[in-house]
């Protein structure tokens, strides 16, 4: 009988696990395959057995120089920018407020937006001359009103903020249902003992909501780091190559200029890259938070 079960189980798993095998694992293993031969100009491996395309990319001085850097800032900035301003968010929204179910909905609504679509919205409203953004600050007494996407001073941080923008709902939701998992028992004992708002929120909140932080953390720096659509509909990584992270970078290196070795061994290193994150991070603070418990 059991050992029918188990038959009958690996025949029910055998689609899902030959979908997962031919869309997940095989373009995996076959990158990374791609990555270490000589790759033709319409992308077809060739000689196995060369790291001539992983010298190519760190022999660039825009990879090593702007593209590395740029990738890492805004990883950072956008992810701690997001968690900050979405905890704030989340608080707000666990408070028993009037109207708060719709102030729950208006704060998802960019979430139900495609990225593509908010950096339309955004690239129109930050244009010098018909934008709202710098017809507002004409109407306050600017006389010039910047380029926003078109300053190299001012592009990166404009696609920043953008990216914080629309990396908040998804945030903040997650947050929310970690505040509402904790028992209000806790925060009634703190208030009892004499804890004002900041130390309950120090040592009930933050202690309690750690596991659902790790969790947001991962996640969004997964999703920022592979986030090509919000800056390559603002800038298309200029100017001067200003805004390029690495997935945008590769997009224009093995689309625009069909040097597909490179390309493949970017992906690479950017899954190289997420995976130590991910292990790491996890491996860390997990074992911080089963010591802690």
């Amino acid at each position: 009988m059991k050992r029918r079960d188990t038959l009958l189980a690996m025949i029910l798993l055998a689609p899902s696990a030959a979908l997962l095998i031919g869309i997940v694992f095989y373009p995996i293993l076959r990158t990374f395959y791609a990555s270490v031969c000589e790759v033709d100009r319409k992308g077809i491996p060739g000689r196995f057995g060369t790291l001539e395309n992983f010298r190519a990319i760190f022999g660039s001085d825009v990879f090593v120089h702007d593209i590395l850097p740029q990738t890492l800032i805004w990883t950072v900035v956008v992810v701690a920018g997001t968690l900050v301003i979405s905890m704030f968010v989340a608080v707000a929204l666990n408070e028993h407020l009037p109207g708060r179910r719709l102030m729950r909905a208006v704060v998802l609504l960019p979430w139900a937006t495609a990225l593509v679509i908010s950096a339309a919205i955004f690239r129109w409203m930050l244009h010098p001359t018909q934008g709202p953004i710098n017809g507002l600050l004409r109407s306050w007494g600017v006389d010039a009103p910047p380029a926003w996407l078109a300053t190299p001073d001012l592009a990166f941080g404009s696609v920043i903020a953008v990216g914080i923008w629309v990396s908040i709902p998804f945030t903040a939701t997650v947050l929310l249902a970690g505040l509402q998992a904790i028992p209000d028992d806790l925060y009634e004992a703190a208030l009892i003992d004499g804890a004002n708002a900041w130390q309950r929120f120090r040592m009930v909140t933050l202690p309690l909501l750690r596991p659902v932080l790790m969790i947001a953390v991962v996640l969004n720096v997964i999703y920022v780091f592979n986030s090509f659509p919000i800056i390559w509909t603002l800038t298309e990584g200029g100017p001067a190559n200003q805004t390029h992270i690495i997935v945008t970078w590769l997009y224009r290196t093995a689309i625009w200029n069909r040097e597909y070795g490179q390309g493949y061994a970017m992906a690479v290193l950017t899954f190289l890259f997420l995976m130590a994150f991910a292990i790491t991070y996890t491996l860390v603070f997990g074992r911080e938070e089963v010591e802690r418990l």
